[in-house]
């Protein structure tokens, strides 16, 4: 869960695994997850986190939105966490408010490029910034507000 003071207690995504044993079965890729990792405050870095399945190549994170400010980045560091998983991380700097950014990622396997993930919506409202997998919603305060993206928006390509 991600706190107004920055701290993380974990994340487990059972549905990935799911997810890793259809896709084999299918032939397919599953999406990978997506989340932000702490809170901060304008100006400094908040940390994405992308997770796959075991044996990624490399992991790659985009923003939807052609910010000029962001550059789209891949990630050949990454850790495995497990026998079945494996995860990078993706520091960026937030450098404005009233804003709403959003960001997904993919890997690279030896049989090519995953689906993109699920879009993580920014939404940046006031001195703190807070990201949580698309659907999921903070609870409204003062600060950071997250939303599902709107209906109309338009699927991840």
């Amino acid at each position: 869960m991600i706190s107004a003071q920055g701290t993380y207690t974990g994340h487990r995504d059972p549905r990935l695994l799911g997810n890793i044993l259809l896709s084999s079965l299918l032939g397919t890729l599953p999406r990978p997850s997506i989340w932000g990792q702490g809170s901060v405050i304008s100006r400094r870095q908040l940390t994405f986190v992308c997770r796959g399945p075991d044996r990624v190549k490399r992991f790659h994170l985009e923003n939807k939105d052609n910010r000029n400010d962001f550059k789209n980045e891949d990630r050949d560091n990454m850790s495995q966490l497990c026998p079945h998983q494996t995860e990078a991380r993706f520091g960026i700097t937030i450098m404005s408010k009233d804003t709403v950014w959003h960001y997904c990622c993919r890997y690279k396997k030896e049989s090519g490029w995953s689906e993109p993930s699920e879009p993580l919506e920014l939404v940046v409202t006031g001195e703190e910034v807070s990201a949580l997998p698309s659907g999921l919603s903070q609870v409204p305060g003062p600060c950071p507000q997250l939303c599902p993206p709107s209906t109309g928006s338009p699927a991840p390509s």
